[in-house]
């Protein structure tokens, strides 16, 4: 059984999150990885995606479990030769039993350019922040913001991710309104299961 950190890039990052688990299964399948499958009148392969992230953000810090015989080296090199564009292995790890990425990824680390400099000392220091949901509503998230700060035009933030998300392009939109700005770009650069980098995380579990 393998886990594996993935990108989502030169365009991958438009590609959505149910298609996300089509690219890989087609990548399964291309690459001739024996992966396990579900019971039932429909099985499906035995390949589970972190939480979802918004269309349109990119991404270095992406994960999966897949149930497989591959050893870790060699999954890599056969995802990378039979991936799609944007889509790439940058890490993978050997693993006993299955890892639930999607409930052990709790934050996740994002760089956004675009926007002026906010105050990022006053929104730390405060109780309280509102942005507005897709929906229009107002929604207080200041508990979901680990994190911010803002050197050489880049925002550095440190969000709630998965079961708890702060969705980066909601709290980017609601910055540019608050301090102005342009049109920005979102880029997710790591994933994390409390303050360990999910990596990291994965190096520590025993085989």
């Amino acid at each position: 059984m393998i886990v594996f950190q993935y990108t989502k890039t030169d365009g991958a990052e438009y590609v959505s999150h149910l298609d996300a688990l089509r690219h890989i299964n087609k990548i399964m399948r291309r690459a001739d990885i024996k992966t396990g499958y579900s019971k039932g009148f429909n099985p499906h392969m035995h390949v589970f995606m972190s939480a979802p992230i918004a269309v349109g953000v990119k991404s270095l810090a992406e994960y999966c479990f897949v149930e497989c015989d591959e050893n870790a080296e060699d999954f890599k090199a056969k995802f990378n030769a039979f991936t799609f564009r944007g889509f790439n292995c940058l890490f993978a790890k050997e693993v006993s039993k299955k890892v639930n990425v999607a409930g052990l990824i709790d934050r996740a680390a994002y760089e956004i350019t675009g926007l002026s400099r906010p105050d990022t000392e006053a929104i730390l220091a405060g109780e309280e922040f509102f942005i507005t949901d897709k929906k229009g509503n107002p929604k207080e998230v200041r508990k979901k913001i680990f994190d911010l700060s803002f050197a050489d035009g880049v925002l550095h933030a440190t969000l709630g991710f998965g079961n708890d998300t702060l969705r980066p392009d909601l709290l980017a939109q609601k910055l540019k309104e608050l301090y102005g700005g342009g049109n920005f770009t979102i880029v997710k650069t790591h994933a994390y299961h409390g303050e360990t980098e999910f990596s990291e995380y994965l190096k520590n579990l025993t085989e």
